[in-house]
């Protein structure tokens, strides 16, 4: 198995309902300098999978006698509408701007929302809110988004326009932060707009996403961010009523790491056929559906593999699992795998926990490469903290295996689906979760066999973090490392973060003029000085997640203090390079990791 497989694999995503079926987006790899994706909308119908376009077709949505979607016309994203009996997309917008987003009404009514002007290339950039960056979106502009209803002008504003729907109650409703302060400090409002006048619904403290509209009410997300690992909420808001109700709490969607998944996905809120709202939850390392209904008891729809997406109800589903990547379920039945010509050599991994000594239950997986052992290991850290490991196939931990290491994988305390304490560090990074992590290395060392004189640890973004920080503060225990997209300096990130300030403090509950000293003990920079072990550094150059200079610094700190180091630096691409960046530097990527393995562990 080489790296080289993942260019051809092909990927599900953007699952919605469509008139006979599903709707969904299929993109397959192509070309070879350089490579690139290719998304076409497809629909399942009559037993099999028919393309509906030859080009991309983002968010789309079934309305009527048509299917709406946004496609790149030149620069910019236009909504374009494709007919159901046959034919070419046609262009429904050609706002000057480009289009932000979109929701189609009753009998087609279109609106969209789009900025009242595009900063000119070279031109200084003006900014008296935050964040004035973001991943995989570089520098945005901060410009008054003006909001349309076919022809006409409603309004326009800044904080902008996030997500909007239709209300049955013949109102539009719209989330968007409330004024700069609460945009930067993630705090969203829901907002009705009705006979020309825009008012404030509610403001319940916390951010706002994924918003639906029902038969009688609204549903949508709710997601404190005062700690990190708290619940989001599951919120239904009746069309006449100003408090909203929730529904359920938990870690909603599906948190569960995956390297095999490109493109959006959909998990809910939203309303089935039959007035009910259903939505994923993260539980155990698995995606789980649930259907509720206003005032009664949320319940599990069940299925066999972790879902990923839903559309129809439940009817519809994108599964995953160890060896697989999404599949289409339709009516129960698995009815599609993009990948099953390729038949591929994955395998599934063997469960195991470790029990800690406060009692709680440590859940890991070991995945063994072939032959008896002992094996070199590899400690893989997930990202986060606040996700998951579970049924989901990572393409990396099985090239590991197939190359001769075994991977040790699980969700330490900070995880996700083992309910809202476990999820709660409490500003203990470094501590409880590193802990975990050792106590289950040592669990799969008495487990497996692994060679426990050539033990390697790695992870992306937190578990970036974790690498340099396990590396600093217990030299002995790794013979390599491989440290990606991570954090070195908590006094750093939080200002060159886009999440910076807020991030930071809900996780450590400080900032850089009120406990400076608790971030800079929390920074694996501060213990650089211990650190033996061969580190290969992975970072993104337009990062703006854990942003380029903190893998530079360890870098730079590693070479200066005489440890055998390389830097791999990839241009253009971002935090989520591992995920859906360029596909010939994701192969690089996965190189880079084989070739330090090989000569380090």
């Amino acid at each position: 198995m080489r790296p080289e497989l993942l260019l051809r694999l092909t990927f599900l995503s953007g699952l919605t309902e469509g008139p006979e079926g599903p709707l969904l987006t299929v993109t397959a790899i192509v070309g070879k300098d350089p490579p690139a994706y290719r998304s076409r909308l497809a629909a399942w119908r009559g037993g099999r999978l028919a393309y509906l376009t030859r080009g991309e077709a983002k968010r789309p949505l079934w309305r009527g006698d048509f299917v709406y979607f946004l496609r790149r016309e030149g620069e910019l994203d236009q909504v374009f509408r494709l007919p159901l009996s046959g034919g070419e997309p046609e262009p429904v917008t050609r706002a000057k701007n480009g289009v932000l987003g979109y929701a189609v009404g009753p009998r087609g009514r279109l609106l969209y929302w789009t900025p009242e002007r595009r900063p000119k290339p070279g031109e200084p950039r003006v900014y008296q809110g935050w964040p004035v960056k973001f991943d995989g979106r570089g520098r945005l502009a901060e410009v008054p988004v003006a909001v349309y209803l076919g022809a006409r002008r409603l309004f326009a504003r800044f904080p902008p326009v996030e997500e909007a729907v239709f209300g049955e109650d013949g109102a539009l409703y719209f989330l968007a932060a409330p004024d700069l302060r609460s945009r930067a400090t993630w705090r969203g409002a829901l907002w009705r707009y009705r006979e020309g006048a825009l008012d404030r619904v509610l403001a319940p403290g916390g951010a706002l996403h994924t918003l639906a509209a029902g038969p009688e009410g609204l549903a949508f997300v709710h997601q404190p961010y005062d700690e990190g690992g708290r619940f989001g909420e599951v919120r239904y808001l009746p069309y006449r009523a100003s408090r909203s109700q929730v529904l359920f709490a938990g870690h909603l969607g599906n948190s569960v790491n995956a390297d095999l998944r490109y493109g959006p996905y959909r998990q809910g809120p939203a309303f089935g056929r039959d007035g009910a709202v259903y939505f994923l939850a993260t539980e155990g390392g698995r995606g789980v559906l649930y259907r509720v209904e206003p005032g009664r008891t949320p319940r599990r729809v069940e299925s066999p593999k972790s879902v990923v997406a839903f559309a129809h109800g439940g009817e519809a589903l994108l599964v995953e699992d160890f060896d697989h990547g999404p599949r289409l379920v339709w009516k129960g039945r698995e009815v599609y795998d993009p990948n099953a010509r390729l038949k591929l050599p994955f395998k599934r991994p063997e469960f195991f926990s470790y029990r800690a000594p406060e009692g709680h239950e440590v859940p890991g997986w070991g995945l063994l490469p072939e032959g008896k052992g002992p094996h070199p290991a590899i400690l893989y850290i997930h990202g986060g903290p606040h996700t998951a490991f579970g049924e989901a196939a990572m393409f990396e931990l099985q090239l590991f295996a197939a190359a001769g290491y075994a991977v040790v994988f699980g969700n330490p305390r900070g995880s996700t689906g083992y309910g809202e304490d476990f999820a709660r560090l409490g500003g203990r990074w470094g501590e409880v979760d590193e802990a975990d992590l050792l106590g289950l290395l040592d669990a799969a060392l008495a487990r497996f066999p692994l060679d426990p004189e050539r033990v390697g640890v790695a992870g992306g973004s937190y578990g970036g973090y974790m690498t340099n920080w396990l590396t600093a503060r217990h030299p002995e225990r790794f013979r390599a490392a491989v440290t990606d997209r991570s954090i070195a300096n908590w006094l750093s990130f939080f200002g060159a973060s886009d999440i910076g300030p807020p991030f930071t403090r809900m996780q450590l509950f400080a900032d850089p003029w009120r406990h400076p000293e608790r971030l800079w003990e929390k920074s694996p920079l501060r213990y650089a000085d211990r650190v033996r072990t061969p580190t290969l550094v992975v970072h993104s150059e337009a990062d703006h997640r854990c942003p380029v200079d903190q893998g530079e610094t360890w870098y730079t700190a590693l070479f200066d203090r005489g440890v055998a180091t390389r830097l791999f630096l990839v241009p253009e691409e971002g935090h989520d390079l591992s995920r859906s960046g360029r596909p010939d530097r994701r192969v690089a990527r996965l190189k880079a990791y084989l070739d330090w393995w090989r000569e380090h562990l």
